[in-house]
């Protein structure tokens, strides 16, 4: 069987990791795009500001993403290495409100429970029964939706940090033996996914930089760890307008 201690300790180790530090070296920014402007040039939004910039990758209106800003006198700013950012992790603030964040100690108890998904979900349904507006309601049915779909998603606070956990189990018939997917996203690492199985765990990045930090503050980790860099890493479940909330057995 997997050992939870293998998560619980990269979740601390990752936790752990100076967010000040971490955004020196990588230099993220969140950026969120409100209009095509034609000509690889986008309207887009950074924290307060709203600007033009070009980026060679499509990038989709209403979407949110990390990436490098490089702005020099007299051009326009370039955006690159473009990551997109879930809908579930952009909603942070509605998942704040709805009391269904985790800390480490939480996680741990639902995690070592006989029934994971049932109690996720009687507490996700409890939340949905004290909706009172349109916004709160999509928000916290994706997370059912999540669950349907066999994806436990975790949003969680450690500390001053955000961040989204999701978890597959899997079983491998040739080996017999079961491993866990998983994904995470932080606001100063970016996305980090990976395969934990009974002795090992395998991490992909989104940035040589975020590789080589992590790869000097991951040596507590008793487990072999192995670190690779991966352009797309996308979340387990993310909102997917086909999905319905009626086609959930509640």
């Amino acid at each position: 069987m997997i050992s939870l201690n293998q998560l619980t300790s990269l979740v601390n180790s990752l936790k752990s990791v100076d967010k000040n530090t971490a955004r020196t070296i990588i230099k993220l920014v969140n950026v969120d795009v409100l209009k095509s402007l034609g000509d690889s040039k986008y309207l887009i939004q950074i924290n307060d500001k709203t600007l033009t910039a070009q980026s060679q990758k499509q990038l989709q209106e209403g979407s949110s993403y990390f990436a490098r800003y490089d702005a020099k006198q007299k051009t326009l700013p370039q955006l690159s290495k473009l990551i997109n950012i879930p809908n579930l992790f952009k909603n942070q603030h509605i998942l704040k409100d709805a009391n269904l964040t985790y800390d480490i100690k939480t996680l741990q108890h639902i995690l070592n429970s006989k029934e994971p998904a049932k109690t996720i979900k009687e507490q996700i349904l409890d939340e949905l029964s004290k909706s009172q507006n349109k916004e709160h309601f999509q928000t916290v049915s994706n997370l059912l939706l999540s669950l349907n779909q066999n994806v436990l998603s975790f949003p969680f606070i450690i500390y001053e940090y955000f961040g989204l956990l999701q978890l597959k189990k899997r079983y491998n018939k040739k080996t017999k033996k079961s491993y866990l997917n998983f994904y995470a996203i932080f606001e100063h690492l970016g996305p980090i996914s990976g395969v934990i199985s009974e002795d090992s765990i395998s991490l992909n990045v989104a940035y040589d930089e975020i590789k080589d930090f992590l790869d000097e503050n991951l040596d507590e980790i008793s487990y072999n760890i192995t670190l690779h860099v991966m352009d797309n890493i996308e979340p387990l479940y993310d909102i997917n307008k086909n999905d319905k909330l009626l086609d959930i057995q509640v």
